[in-house]
């Protein structure tokens, strides 16, 4: 079986495979904490394109996953040494690019999937960018998802933290033990805005992440298993192959999603 990994796949073993979706991983190098590496959200999101990949493959599918970006918009994280990133307007001509070399190669189905929070409007936008400039008749579908966890592997996080606390020291566990160092495991401080309505996340704002993790990450760590780190990255994998699965078989026209219209 061609696993549709592009990175260790020949010319032959793409011909072979004649990819109907390309799969594209859209992560960050950055900081998190004392526990966790910079690679944490690169390690994450890779593995779920992978397993959901070679799943989908090898259930009829023809997906070809892309090698994940690596470095995205981490403008909030300057407060941090190393935080590696680009600016909102690189990441979208980056990702245009690749929209534009993938509809060249004749894909028109391509998948991004959001692996950095910090990427999430930038990619909003690509997407609006890209339908409006592209002619309909040369234009991919690409849309963009979060392939969400069992809701059984969401709920065994007993405290839930939005940056280096349980549920990714968890998935961290699981993807590269021998990066965690456990000693350090604890409750990493998290900063509280002044205003409630700010706190309470009833407004969108960029956090300055040295403001709302001053250690780099945040959140009850204690309580992070390799268990709970499996179900959760195990499960989202299975729901993104699902999905890749239905739209390799799906028959493309240019309509699509949609079905074509009668004349």
């Amino acid at each position: 079986m061609i696993s549709g990994i592009l990175e260790e796949m020949n010319m032959d073993d793409v011909r072979a495979l004649d990819p109907q979706v390309a799969l594209l991983g859209v992560a960050s190098t950055e900081p998190h904490g004392p526990i966790l590496p910079y690679g944490t959200d690169h390690f994450q999101c890779d593995a779920v394109c992978r397993r959901a990949a070679v799943r989908a493959n090898a259930e009829g599918g023809r997906v070809l996953m892309y090698p994940t970006l690596a470095i995205g918009n981490n403008v909030n994280f300057k407060g941090f040494p190393f935080a590696c990133r680009i600016s909102v307007r690189t990441l979208m001509l980056v990702l245009l690019d690749i929209i534009q070399a993938l509809e060249e190669d004749g894909i028109r189905k391509i998948v991004l999937i959001d692996g950095h929070g910090g990427n999430t409007d930038a990619i909003h936008a690509t997407l609006r960018e890209h339908f409006d400039r592209t002619p309909a008749d040369r234009r991919a579908f690409v849309c963009v998802t979060r392939p969400p966890a069992s809701p059984e592997a969401v709920a065994a996080v007993r405290i839930p933290s939005d940056h280096g606390g349980e549920s990714e020291v968890s998935r961290m566990m699981y993807l590269h033990p021998e990066l965690i160092d456990e000693g350090k495991l604890r409750e990493l401080p998290v900063g509280r805005p002044v205003v409630e309505f700010i706190a309470a996340g009833e407004v969108e704002y960029v956090k300055p992440w040295h403001r709302h993790v001053p250690e780099g990450g945040g959140g009850e760590t204690r309580h992070a298993t390799a268990d709970k780190g499996r179900d959760i990255i195990e499960t989202a994998a299975d729901r993104l192959a699902e999905m890749l699965v239905e739209l390799s078989n799906a028959p493309w026209n240019p309509e699509f999603p949609y079905p074509p219209v009668k004349r």
